[in-house]
């Protein structure tokens, strides 16, 4: 799963699944493994080639072979590049896996 993956499909309806109020944006989910601190995820939500930005940060705990603990750390919104809000999280969620090819 290490590397950066476009978001085709999702059943969550919120704002990790490209939903920004009545908008709609593309999704980039960056997950990388066995960095320095870690591993950790970062959901990029895109508006408009980009000009508007949110970025949600996590790391997780594998539960079992298609089922993650995630434990949500940051939230940042930027316009044109620039940050309007950053704000630290204090939430868990669960993620399902439903479908991995035979790479993984």
């Amino acid at each position: 799963l290490d590397g950066s993956w476009k978001l085709v499909y999702s059943s969550n309806g919120g704002s990790s699944a490209g939903k920004l109020g009545p908008f709609v944006g593309e999704v980039e989910q960056l997950i990388r493994l066995d960095t320095t601190d870690g591993d950790d995820y970062i959901n990029y939500v895109r508006l408009g080639n980009g000009a508007v930005e949110g970025a949600l940060t996590a790391t997780w705990d594998v539960l079992s072979d298609e089922t993650w603990e995630v434990k949500f750390e940051t939230l940042e919104f930027k316009v044109l590049g620039v940050t309007l809000v950053e704000k630290d999280l204090n939430a868990r969620g669960i993620w399902r896996m439903t479908y991995l090819d035979e790479d993984f």
